[in-house]
């Protein structure tokens, strides 16, 4: 096994145990945590692939702001005293590993079926700049109507929680 498979194998097990560890964490914090390292991963995996646009971009998007939102929904809900009772019964374990384990073999099929070739790292049409360029140029009324949506959320989960504390 070569240094490159190695690492490959570890960045994969980093992000399978912060997948496993936001699923079956019984702490909403500790499975945040675990989403971050997850995240994580899975931008070491882009970086891996010779994606660093998608890696960075894995980084400030999901490990940044979508983390940071989930964060301030957690604070602004309140305690979590009450337990959920979701995973009381053992059906709904099973029916949720059956879906699971199905979901996997159909995601493994249609790799496995695919098209695929061997790529050469550094073969994209694309550049950095380029996908900069066209955020930038052509897409900038998206890119900044989706900054807008972000701060009306935050700024809607805020009035939320003023008005569920009876503050005006």
């Amino acid at each position: 096994m070569s240094f490159g498979e190695v690492i490959f194998v570890l960045i994969a097990v980093v992000t399978m145990a912060g997948a496993l560890t936001t699923v079956l964490s019984a702490s909403v914090i500790y499975a945040m945590v675990g989403l971050v390292v997850t995240m994580f991963g899975i931008a070491g995996i882009y970086v891996y692939l010779h994606a660093p646009f998608l890696a960075m971009m894995q980084i400030l998007i999901y490990v940044g702001a979508i983390t940071i939102l989930i964060a301030f929904a957690f604070m602004l809900a309140g305690p979590f005293y009450n337990k959920p009772k979701e995973w009381t019964t053992g059906g709904k374990f099973i029916t949720a590993f059956l879906v699971s384990f199905f979901s996997f073999f159909m995601f493994f099929g249609f790799v496995q079926g695919g098209p695929w070739g061997e790529g050469k790292a550094g073969t994209f049409a694309i550049s950095t700049k380029d996908i900069g360029r066209a955020l930038f140029d052509r897409y900038a009324l998206p890119f900044e109507m989706i900054s807008l949506l972000i701060v009306v959320a935050i700024i809607g989960a805020t009035m939320l929680a003023l008005f569920s504390r009876g503050e005006k």
